[in-house]
C-alpha cells in the first residue's frame, strides 16, 4: 500500500482525466459540450480542483505562443476513490469574436486534474474553428 502511494506521487497509478468532446469543428459562438472522465488509480487522491484551460497557439517568425482565452472551473476539491469512475458534464461557449483555425492559429483544450502532493494529470483536445456561415436572406 505504501508503495501504491509513492508510485501514485509520481503519476504512476494516478487519477487521469479525459475530456470527451462531441464536436471537433466548431463556428465562433457555438457552445463545445462534451463530459470529463475523471478515474481513480490504484489509491485514493485528494483532488485540489479540477478545470479545462481553452488556448491559442501561434506561431510567427518561430516563435510559439499559447496564450489562454479562459479557464473554465469544472470542480472544486475532492476525493477520487481507488479505481472509481465520475463523469461529469461540460459546456463552453467560444467567443463570437474569435479568429478561425488556420495555418499559425491553433486551439485546444488542456484539462488538469490538479491532485494534492502528486503529479498534475492533464489532457488535450484539439478543435478547429470555421469562419461563421453567412446566412442570406432570399431576395425573391
Amino acid at each position: 500500500m505504501l508503495l501504491r502511494k509513492m508510485m501514485s506521487k509520481l503519476g504512476v497509478g494516478s487519477a487521469y482525466v479525459d475530456l470527451r468532446l462531441n464536436k471537433h469543428v466548431l463556428q465562433p459562438g457555438d457552445v463545445m459540450e462534451g463530459e470529463l472522465y475523471i478515474r481513480g488509480g490504484t489509491v485514493d487522491q485528494k483532488i485540489e480542483r479540477l478545470d479545462v484551460a481553452f488556448v491559442c497557439k501561434t506561431v510567427r517568425n518561430g516563435k510559439e505562443e499559447d496564450t489562454v482565452i479562459a479557464t473554465i472551473p469544472v470542480m472544486g476539491e475532492f476525493i477520487i476513490k481507488e479505481e472509481e469512475t465520475k463523469v461529469l458534464p461540460f459546456r463552453y461557449r467560444l467567443p463570437e469574436e474569435i479568429v478561425p483555425s488556420q495555418p499559425g492559429v491553433s486551439y485546444r483544450f488542456i484539462t488538469r486534474l490538479h491532485i494534492e502532493d502528486a503529479i498534475d494529470t492533464l489532457d488535450f483536445d484539439y478543435i478547429r474553428i470555421v469562419p461563421k456561415e453567412k446566412k442570406f436572406k432570399n431576395l425573391y
